[in-house]
């Protein structure tokens, strides 16, 4: 190999440790903005920001289903049973927000999210 001619990279494929840190990273992200709205309940925005927030949080959720159903998580079969059920429980808390809003309802969103952010980095860790 002559120093002019340029390296190839191989495209790796992500690993699941990749891919759950990516999901775990985005729900702390989400985590932080449906809390922010919680905190701010009473601004006049508050129904925009919701909105973005909830928005934000329903295609993090989907990006896992996804990753599921495409195989890209080769976890053992009960935790991808058990995040199919979480997302879709997820799904249930923000179609409940969306309907009526309360920080009573934003505030269990906010628990699963973080927990489950929580929990796929700790997965990542043992992994």
């Amino acid at each position: 190999m002559s120093p002019e001619q340029p390296i190839q990279h191989i495209p790796r494929r992500n690993s699941h440790a990749d891919v759950m840190m990516g999901e775990a990273a985005q729900l702390d992200d989400i985590a932080a903005q449906l809390m922010a709205v919680q905190r701010h309940w009473n601004d006049s925005n508050r129904e925009l920001r919701l909105a973005n927030a909830l928005e934000a949080s329903r295609c993090v959720w989907h990006a896992i289903q996804a990753a599921l159903a495409e195989g890209r998580l080769t976890l053992p079969a009960e935790v991808q049973h058990n995040l199919l059920i979480l997302s879709v429980y997820a799904d249930s808390k923000i179609n409940a927000c969306e309907t009526a809003p309360s920080t009573d309802v934003l505030g269990s969103l906010i628990a699963l999210t973080r927990t489950l952010a929580g929990s796929l980095k700790e997965w990542r860790v043992a992994a």
